[in-house]
């Protein structure tokens, strides 16, 4: 797995998230925690800016409610790629099937 300590102890970060410092352990690459620092920063500035005069629990909870949205976006719209594949290849074995019979009649 890419970005993954595999059987080591979690390692700790430091990370800064909307202002405040966080001390996590994770099993993945530093370079991966940083990513995730940066999308959390990211997404959190964005729902900042369309939510003013919000709390940052609030503001922490609607950024973690659109993160989630993407993830499910992300993961029903690859599930569609999918299953769009496997039709696409049930298709083209059932054409090779066909031609390849057609050639053994033939034959």
């Amino acid at each position: 797995m890419s970005g993954y300590l595999a059987e080591q102890e979690a390692a700790w970060y430091d990370i800064t998230v909307a202002g405040k410092r966080f001390n996590i352990a994770s099993h993945h690459s530093e370079s991966h925690i940083r990513e995730i620092e940066r999308l959390l920063n990211e997404t959190f500035a964005e729902v900042s800016a369309r939510v003013q005069r919000k709390s940052v629990l609030n503001i922490a909870l609607l950024t973690a409610l659109n993160l989630a949205d993407q993830l499910l976006t992300w993961k029903a719209d690859q599930s569609g790629e999918s299953e769009d594949w496997s039709r696409r290849v049930e298709h083209l074995v059932t054409r090779l099937e066909s031609v390849l019979d057609r050639n053994a009649t033939n034959s």
